[in-house]
């Protein structure tokens, strides 16, 4: 499997929740850990499918995760 940023992001995320795993702020119970890795991987693989350049790989990876982190951003700010 090649090396993409929608593993590294995989990978970060999942190296994160096993070291905040005992605290008591992190919400995320087991079930929507493995379904968002899960959509990670699915969307990683569907990319992966499409698009066959790997430089357009990398650009529209890149551009998926930054307008995912943006919206979760915004969706924080408006309802909290």
């Amino acid at each position: 499997m090649k090396l993409t940023p929608l593993n590294i992001v995989i990978a970060c995320f999942l190296t994160w929740c096993v070291s905040e795993w005992g605290n008591d702020d992190l919400v995320l119970s087991w079930w929507k850990l493995a379904l968002f890795s899960l959509a990670l991987l699915i969307s990683d693989i569907l990319l992966r499918i499409t698009i066959k350049d790997v430089k357009k790989l990398w650009a529209a990876q890149i551009g998926f995760v930054l307008v995912a982190s943006i919206l979760i951003l915004i969706i924080r700010v408006v309802f909290s």
